[in-house]
């Protein structure tokens, strides 16, 4: 998988990303940051991505640790 491709089908899920970082931030600006660290730290770590894993389960795993490691 390219980076583009990574990143095209990463981006499809900032909904969930922003719903999950919303309910647990509690405030949207808050939330906007959780979900650009989320985003960073995946596309830095995409290599350690397994292509038959599930990516939206990737990624909200990684928001979930990066709110709680705050």
């Amino acid at each position: 998988m390219t980076q583009s491709d990574f990143e095209a089908e990463a981006l499809q899920y900032l909904p969930a990303l922003m719903a999950l970082a919303t309910r647990l931030t509690r405030t949207r600006s808050e939330a906007e940051d959780l979900v650009q660290d989320t985003l960073v730290k995946a596309l830095r770590a995409r290599d350690q991505y397994r292509t038959e894993t599930n990516l939206r389960a990737w990624l909200l795993k990684i928001l979930r640790n990066t709110f709680l490691n705050a």
